[in-house]
């Protein structure tokens, strides 16, 4: 079965993008394989429950699918009007004088561009880095938190271990379901191996008083039972004191990037859900955006990054106080 279709596919890597009419695949093989596929979308939960367990999931595509299709991607992409969500920004003029604000706190934050040390940060990690990375150093060192509670923890868990130190106090929760080796071993950290969703609602109390730092870098989805969810529905509304809050992976004022969502099928819709929480809430002040500031503010980026390594990057930072008056 797609023989001549999966010889074609032996010389394209997974993920690439080819101009529409490329050859990729069999015509016929394609159509014998879909309408096969079809039929299989309803099939009993059993046999979708079996190519689960495959890392394969089949589902309708048609108007009312929660995944887009290629040709809306595509078609979203080449409009004039693309989305876009500037409206829930400060003034540039505010965007700007905070990123220079943190920029004093910066400076000596130089990691190498590799490192065999597992327990150092290094540039080049494929996962937390960019300016993601030393805007989550500097917020640490200009707000010098008591507590950073990671809900989601890796290569970031390293900035904030440095970060810490440099301040000469302060401690790091890290609540991840899967962690690494490395982070199994990191010296000085509490490590909690639940997911988010299974923490009670009254938890970021427990750990975080005001001043202190929130980072979260979990699924980014928005589904049944997900860890989204609860920390936006239930954790955060119930959070009582003032606290700095990091979300990864957000690329307000834009939607994710096209090469993201058709080449990767990534369709991670938290960004949203977070945009519905700081739409015109008064608890709530957006203090940074590295898509914001790659989009209006590159010469500043650069000049933040000051040559350590490439800017851009997908961290989101603004705070919280409960019941500030409007």
């Amino acid at each position: 079965m797609l023989q001549k279709t999966m010889t074609i596919l032996a010389n394209i890597p997974p993920g690439t993008h080819l101009p529409e009419g490329e050859d990729c695949f069999d015509e016929d093989e394609i159509a014998q394989i879909g309408q096969l596929l079809a039929r299989l979308v309803y099939a009993p939960s059993g046999l979708r429950k079996k190519l689960q367990s495959y890392g394969v999931t089949l589902t309708r595509s048609d108007f009312y699918s929660e995944i887009p299709t290629i040709e809306d991607l595509e078609q979203s992409a080449s409009r004039a009007r693309p989305l876009k969500l500037d409206g829930l920004f400060p003034a540039p003029a505010i965007m700007r004088a905070f990123l220079t604000e943190l920029d004093g706190y910066a400076a000596d934050f130089r990691p190498p561009m590799v490192s065999d040390d597992p327990h150092r940060f290094a540039w080049q990690n494929g996962s937390f880095t960019f300016s993601d990375a030393l805007a989550y150093y500097a917020m640490i060192r200009r707000y010098r938190p008591r507590t950073v509670l990671e809900l989601g923890s890796g290569m970031s868990t390293l900035v904030a271990m440095e970060a810490l130190k440099a301040n000469g106090e302060g401690r790091l929760i890290c609540v991840e379901p899967f962690p690494s080796d490395m982070l199994r071993m990191l010296p000085g950290i509490t490590l909690m191996t639940h997911k988010a969703q299974e923490l009670d609602d009254d938890f970021l109390n427990r750990h975080l008083t005001a001043g202190d730092i929130l980072f979260i870098d979990t699924t980014h989805t928005v589904r049944h039972e997900s860890d989204c969810l609860h920390i936006y529905l239930r954790l955060l509304p119930k959070l009582t004191c003032a606290t700095y809050v990091h979300a990864h992976d957000i690329f307000l004022p834009d939607g994710l990037p096209l090469h993201l969502m058709r080449d990767h099928q990534i369709f991670w819709n938290e960004q949203y859900l977070l945009y519905a929480l700081l739409l015109e809430n008064p608890d709530t002040r957006i203090l940074y955006g590295s898509a914001w500031h790659t989009r209006h503010n590159r010469q500043g980026l650069e000049a933040f990054m000051r040559g350590r390594f490439a800017p851009g990057g997908a961290s989101f930072w603004f705070s919280r106080t409960p019941g500030k008056p409007g």
